[in-house]
């Protein structure tokens, strides 16, 4: 079976527990996922089975929107409800439910919070360091520092506020931490801050509306191919051309056709990654 599906992950479950059910469910080992969700998110999950495992490359690098509410009363180890809350004084929390206004807020999100950023990973994350997640290097109460990397949020606004908590959605790269948006939020402001809610809406600009929950497993229909990939256009060869991708030889061919990589397809299904240059046809992955 080569499949993608669209999932709406519920609360508390790791991506991972996703893939082991859906291991269970299909009883095939080749599953994973585009990217993961912490236990605390909601939101749309990319699942590849099988051998189409072997285009997720293509979708490393897309584009996340997340809505999240930052409630700014106080501060946890995690960014978020994993950790205990030390919350702020009462004096304090006073203070900026009479003078913290949502104009303020939005002015900082675009002053901060807009195109490349530096950030710092949560410790409480399943980041790897040296080969090791940060979260168990942290439960072993192993010392170390987490460094900054760059990310890039593409638009950022916010949707409600009401003293303590802030709603905001923002549309971000690859790898960009939301709970290290509400740290760097609370430090700029200084009132404290932690993520309450997370909810992936999109990657890219597929929806969590067309998902599926893991409820309605095994009957559900794999997303359309020629849905995730139209950017990516796609040849249908004859047979011999076919024989000899599967030989890995180099095919010179007369097809008048842009340069560069396309998808191969039969039956409504990709069979091999190709690249075309100066007439020839070249196999770059089977799949």
């Amino acid at each position: 079976m080569n499949a993608f599906f669209l999932i709406d992950k519920p609360l508390w479950i790791t991506s991972f527990d996703i893939i082991r059910q859906l291991k269970r469910i299909f009883q095939i080992k080749r599953i994973w996922h585009t990217g993961t969700l912490d236990p605390l998110a909601t939101g749309l999950v990319l699942v590849a089975v099988g051998n189409y495992t072997k285009l997720i490359p293509y979708f490393e690098k897309d584009k996340k929107t997340y809505e999240f509410i930052v409630r700014l009363d106080g501060i946890t180890a995690s960014y978020d409800l994993e950790q205990p809350v030390e919350y702020i004084s009462q004096e304090k929390q006073e203070y900026f439910a009479k003078h913290l206004t949502q104009k303020n807020i939005e002015n900082i999100l675009q002053q901060h919070f807009l195109w490349e950023i530096s950030q710092i990973p949560p410790k409480y994350s399943a980041l790897k360091i040296n080969g090791q997640k940060a979260l168990e290097k942290v439960r072993k109460w192993q010392d170390f520092e987490m460094k900054s990397r760059s990310s890039t949020i593409y638009e950022i606004e916010v949707l409600d506020f009401t003293y303590p908590e802030v709603k905001i959605r923002a549309t971000v790269s690859a790898g960009t931490y939301i709970r290290s948006i509400a740290y760097d939020l609370w430090n700029i402001i200084g009132s404290g801050g932690y993520v309450t809610y997370l909810r992936r809406t999109k990657i890219e600009n597929f929806s969590v509306e067309e998902a599926n929950i893991l409820e309605d497993f095994p009957e559900v229909k794999p997303f359309p191919i020629e849905k995730l990939f139209s950017n990516i256009p796609s040849l249908d060869l004859s047979d011999h051309y076919v024989r000899r991708l599967d030989q890995w030889l180099p095919t010179n061919t007369n097809l008048w056709i842009n340069e560069g990589e396309y998808f191969v397809k039969k039956d409504e299904k990709i069979t091999h990654i190709v690249k075309y240059y100066d007439w020839v046809l070249a196999s770059v992955r089977k799949i």
